[in-house]
């Protein structure tokens, strides 16, 4: 008998999701914290890692639309806002 894959094993924090349902749906996310049942999730703006979204297993699926280039852009974004930080 297959043993099921736990929650966390299928979305990993730092994931990026995207929502199926709701007033959300079609948004993207960065899951930030799993549990047993949901997981929380991020978008930096409205959602944020202090005050993140809890989304349950049924409303997500994982983003496969993510390129190494999107992935790039997006660490050098947040290496330059750390640099600008530093230097204030």
């Amino acid at each position: 008998m297959m043993k099921k894959k736990a929650l966390s094993d299928k979305y990993p924090i730092g994931q990026l999701v995207r929502s199926r349902q709701g007033r959300d749906q079609n948004r993207l996310y960065i899951v930030t914290a799993v549990g047993d049942r949901n997981l929380d999730a991020a978008d930096g703006t409205k959602w944020t890692v202090s005050n993140p979204l809890h989304l349950q297993k049924i409303n997500i699926r994982m983003d496969a639309e993510i390129t190494d280039a999107d992935i790039v852009k997006i660490i050098q974004t947040f290496e330059n806002r750390k640099e600008n930080q530093e230097d204030k």
